[in-house]
């Protein structure tokens, strides 16, 4: 196994003693709420920013400006090689101290860096060949790699340390830098380029903030430790991890590069209208794996009856979460893509319709490969990333030829479906769905309930309709009684621990 090559590496320490379940509970409610709650205002502030770029720059611009951030992202991997899942992963088990490490991973990123930004740039220009405009876009996105070199360790001990807390006030920081001067550069009508250095500047304040709170933190002290003698082995105890991301990055922008190959930006701005709505709604699965995955990796080969347990639990939870608001997206995809972007993204209805089915989908799969990270089992990952990105590239070769930017809608939920059927062959011997009444079927049946209730209102003002959806789920949800006592808990706690800290900030 990978993690047991430490003849080169770093000395590694023995496994951490596992806290008890109620300290369990409270590092995940702490870390979770704070993802959520904290940053609330953020998320909305970053939502309604989207918004706002989608409809200022227009289709066409919009379309160029994400193509350029899709080709870039597809080859991202080069900056980093896995070395963020690995390494995050063995700090957390106590294997490896973050003092050897941070300034050595700080090293090898800046290089690696360097090669993406001279192989993305040229192969844009020489190989793909897209106009000059293009490449500078796609040259900027690059630069921010050599960024992210300092940043992405600096996230990567407070993650492992369970100190999501802080990391996601930094990522904030991130966020309010764009949106700040993002908003700045449309109103003063820069082009798109202007749009991708604004969402660099935040990036090396958060990696000094954040060098400052590990230190406060005590967490590391981060003097000055290179040892070249480790960068091998630390690349190669990486790599499982690299092809994962690789393909996982393949399969979100390869659609995008296709459609900036063989159709009209105009297209590429209707389909990732939609993508980007979409993808916003992850941030629920986007907080509890953030936290979870570190903290199973501490549990596994302690208790893996704690693995399975939670496991099913952060299943149920997303799928409850996830399943109703595809079915009510799909319901009435049309008329918010009209109200959110206007008339001349109409043709991002039919996409959004498809694409939301993509949520739950995405969801699940992320947490089984979430917990394949935690339990040693990267490998199995990779070779299940590998074939959804195979399929997900040979569907859009046929889909978007011939269906334009709704083939590629259809090819990503076809792409997602497939991975979580992989994963789930993976992991249910070991971590089987031991309660699938209620853990999946009860959750359509109020779906279903939710849908019979909304579908004679879709001729009303969509604040109304939404309103009565969100109101009729979960009573419904909760009438069938598919969580046990500990779920209810876990829920009443996230609810409560929310309902205070957006008082708290009403306040100030």
């Amino acid at each position: 196994m990978i993690e047991k090559d430490s003849t080169v590496l770093p000395q590694q320490t023995p496994e951490p003693l596992l806290e008890s379940n109620k300290s369990a509970f409270r590092t995940l409610l702490r870390n979770s709420t704070y993802y959520l709650g904290s940053d609330v205002v953020i998320k909305i502030l970053s939502f309604l920013f989207n918004v706002y770029i989608v409809r200022q720059l227009g289709d066409e611009r919009f379309g160029l400006y994400s193509a350029a951030l899709a080709y870039a992202g597809i080859f991202s991997i080069i900056g980093d090689l896995g070395m963020t899942q690995y390494v995050t992963r063995e700090i957390a088990r106590g294997r490896r101290q973050a003092d050897e490490l941070f300034w050595n991973i700080v090293c090898v990123r800046l290089i690696l860096s360097t090669i993406a930004i001279i192989v993305i740039t040229a192969s844009a220009h020489f190989v793909v060949r897209y106009d000059p405009s293009m490449v500078l876009g796609i040259f900027l996105v690059c630069i921010g790699f050599l960024l992210h070199a300092f940043w992405g360790p600096t996230e990567i001990i407070l993650n492992a340390n369970m100190r999501i807390d802080h990391s996601s006030t930094l990522s904030t920081i991130i966020q309010i830098s764009f949106v700040t001067v993002g908003t700045l550069v449309l109103v003063n009508g820069y082009s798109f380029h202007g749009l991708i250095l604004a969402s660099l500047l935040g990036v090396p304040i958060a990696a000094l903030l954040g060098i400052i709170q590990i230190r406060r933190l005590k967490l590391a002290t981060l003097k000055l430790q290179i040892n070249p003698k480790i960068w091998w082995s630390l690349l190669m105890s990486s790599l499982p991890f690299a092809l994962i991301t690789f393909t996982i990055m393949a399969a979100t922008d390869l659609d995008t590069v296709m459609l900036s190959l063989l159709r009209t930006p105009e297209e590429i701005g209707w389909y990732k209208a939609a993508y980007n709505l979409t993808f916003k709604l992850t941030f629920i699965k986007d907080a509890l794996l953030v936290t979870l995955t570190p903290q199973m990796s501490r549990y596994y080969g302690v208790s893996a009856s704690r693995v399975a347990s939670t496991f099913n639990t952060s299943f149920k939870l997303l799928w409850a979460f996830s399943f109703p608001i595809a079915l009510g997206t799909a319901l009435l995809a049309q008329p918010l893509i009209i109200w959110l972007y206007t008339e001349e993204y109409a043709p991002s209805g039919i996409v959004l319709a498809i694409l939301i089915w993509s949520i739950p989908l995405l969801n699940l799969s992320s947490l089984c490969g979430s917990v394949t990270t935690a339990t040693d089992k990267e490998k199995k990952a990779a070779k299940v990333y590998l074939l959804a990105a195979l399929m997900n590239l040979g569907s859009n070769m046929i889909a978007i030829p011939m269906w334009g930017y709704i083939g590629a809608a259809v090819s990503t939920v076809i792409t997602e479906a497939i991975a979580l059927v992989l994963f789930y062959r993976v992991l249910h011997s070991e971590f089987p769905l031991t309660d699938v009444k209620n853990i999946l079927i009860k959750p359509v049946v109020a779906g279903l309930i939710m849908a019979a209730a909304i579908l004679p209102l879709l001729n009303w003002p969509l604040i109304i309709v939404i309103g009565v959806g969100a109101i009729v789920y979960p009573l419904a949800l909760f009438a069938l009684k598919p969580f046990n006592q500990a779920e209810l808990e876990i829920i009443n706690g996230v609810w409560s621990t929310l309902r205070r800290r957006l008082k708290i900030r009403e306040a100030s």
